[in-house]
């Protein structure tokens, strides 16, 4: 069921608990552990935080450590399975689910008081009514009886109520054939109805707003709200939209709601709120700025070539293209001495001067995109960072887990990032991404280079084969996302005339799996042409893997991302393709 008071529904029933914490592995999903940590510390309630990536590490993690506490919250995890039925749990568990996955269980969202799902529900998710899904297992246990009614009578006690059995024979007696037919019918129809509605619902996987931004609405009601807080909460909604996982219209609101509480707290600050006058205070921000990768941690050259969307626009897997690009960047008056130099090395007064250079020119070169609106961040008087600056930071730290290295402690890496004495950890992860970035940026290149996106007709597709250099860095999740959403921007920006027709094509992408030998991940995304995140290929996995009786493993809670054995992968994606059809 739905919770929507946090505070009372939610905060105030695990006061003085112990509580157990399953937290998925996403920026957003570590952002709230983060912002819920902090507030566990203030009322001086133990914890326990338990990272896993996948259904069954949650199984199993749960198995392990169910005695510890009958409070258990999940973070981004846990809200599209049906949670009772996968971890079976005893009857003094209780479930707290903040997910960003969409769509929930129905199961979850019907069960009455075990399963918590925090927050609200919205209009676009479309649930289905508790009637079209369970209303009717009464109609059909009595019709059953009607139906079954000779081998009910086999198995009555002997000894049992001879009234009862009288009173069942009696209405047993009272159905004529036709009646049985049609009640026969009706049970047909409603199955066949309940299937087809949870087909519709279920179709789609998409996101919600943030788990970030939840966690830090319930700060706030909690009074316990800060500059710090409300940058995890940036953080973790920086994430989404980076990362395209959320439409225009969720991040408009989102973005709406974090300048708010910016502009509150700055406020509060002003009339002796906080302590924000000391050397080590946070500021943030809400200004236009480009939208760079990382550019003021790299050169200004670099960042151009690989950002995808300058990257796309220019075609700078080409000579061409990188000419194109140094006339650009003569068109401002940028000399290239100083464009390859590191951006704090830059001459100041251009470095100062950026952004309004860019504005001048960003019409005339279609890239009005290139300047958009970005939160920032300064702690005292050290260097400015931007909130995709710390995402790509804690996305290169998750990604860094090899074979023979503990998924769990690259996600403590990354959490140990949130902390304003922990800066070296975030400047730690840019340069992991920047070198995460660079190989993206040459595998798209390859990949336009050796014809390797191949139009399979309902689809695109592209393999990555193992052994390729750089596969480390495009072996997980995120980086795999990356890859793709680069690949097909660029592939569609090459494509030109025939650009219209894979604009509206999904991509399918294959890579080695960087921590399972002889494993493989693929990752499905939508069109570039549909203006929304919702995304069908979860479910044609799914399918696909039913048809072929292949084994996936959806990976981080996310049904368009999966891990299967690489010998399968061939047979595996002609069943894909056909069902794309």
């Amino acid at each position: 069921m739905y919770v929507s008071d946090l505070k009372r529904e939610f905060y105030d029933v695990i006061l003085g608990k112990r509580v157990l914490i399953f937290v998925n592995f996403d920026v957003d999903a570590i952002a709230s552990c983060r912002i819920l940590q902090y507030l566990l510390l203030c009322d001086s309630i133990s914890y326990s935080i338990i990272p896993v990536q996948n259904q069954n590490d949650l199984i199993s993690a749960y198995k392990e450590s169910c005695e510890q506490s009958n409070h258990v919250i999940l973070i981004n995890c846990g809200g599209t399975l049906d949670i009772v039925e996968h971890l079976e749990p005893t009857e003094e568990k209780v479930f707290f689910i903040a997910d960003s996955h969409r769509p929930y269980d129905v199961c979850n969202i019907y069960n009455d008081g075990q399963v918590c799902l925090l927050g609200k529900s919205s209009e676009k998710e479309e649930i289905p009514s508790y009637e079209d899904i369970f209303g009717n297992d009464d109609d059909n246990d009595e019709t059953s009886d009607h139906l079954d009614g000779e081998e009910s009578d086999e198995e009555v006690d002997e000894e049992g109520d001879e009234e009862e059995i009288r009173e069942s024979k009696s209405k047993r007696q009272k159905l004529d054939p036709a009646e049985m037919v049609m009640r026969r019918r009706e049970k047909r129809l409603w199955h066949e109805k309940r299937k087809e509605i949870l087909f519709n619902y279920m179709q789609f996987s998409f996101y919600s707003s943030s788990t970030a931004l939840l966690m830090f609405e319930l700060a706030w009601k909690l009074s316990r709200d800060s500059n710090d807080l409300l940058w995890w909460a940036i953080i973790g909604v920086g994430e989404q939209q980076l990362l395209g996982k959320v439409d225009s219209k969720t991040s408009v609101l989102d973005n709406g709601k974090l300048q708010s509480h910016m502009i509150r707290l700055a406020h509060l600050s002003q009339h002796g709120g906080d302590s924000a006058g000391t050397k080590d205070a946070l500021y943030i921000t809400h200004e236009k700025d480009l939208s760079l990768s990382m550019y003021r941690h790299w050169s200004l050259l670099e960042s151009l070539k690989y950002t995808p969307q300058t990257a796309s626009h220019f075609h700078l897997w080409t000579l061409k293209g990188e000419k194109k690009l140094n006339e650009f960047l003569a068109e401002l008056g940028l000399p290239l001495s100083q464009c390859r130099q590191k951006y704090n090395s830059m001459d100041i007064e251009l470095r100062n001067d950026l952004r309004s250079i860019f504005q001048k020119k960003v019409e005339k070169y279609d890239l009005e995109d290139l300047i958009e609106y970005s939160f920032n961040s300064q702690y005292g008087f050290r260097p400015k960072n931007s909130a995709s600056d710390f995402v790509f930071a804690l996305l290169a730290l998750l990604d860094s887990a090899e074979r023979d290295k503990d998924p769990a402690d690259a996600f403590h890496d990354a959490l140990e990032c949130l902390s304003n004495s922990k800066m070296d950890a975030v400047y730690r992860g840019i340069e992991l991404a920047k070198l995460q970035q660079m190989a993206i940026g040459k595998e798209v290149h390859t990949c336009l280079d050796m014809g390797h996106v191949i139009n399979a007709g309902p689809c695109l597709y592209a393999v990555i084969q193992d052994g390729t250099p750089d596969a480390k860095y495009y072996g997980h999740p995120h980086s795999l996302l990356m890859l793709g959403q680069f690949l097909l921007k660029a592939h569609i920006s090459r494509a030109r005339g025939r650009g219209l027709r894979a604009r509206e094509l999904p991509l399918i992408i294959s890579a080695p799996s960087a921590t399972r030998p002889s494993h493989c991940l693929l990752l499905g995304l939508p069109p570039l042409s549909l203006d929304s995140p919702k995304n069908l290929i979860g479910k044609a996995f799914e399918q696909a893997a039913e048809n072929t009786q292949t084994e996936i493993t959806s990976v981080f809670f996310d049904s368009s991302v999966i891990e299967i054995n690489s010998e399968f992968r061939s047979n595996f994606l002609d069943s894909l393709f056909s069902l794309l059809e």
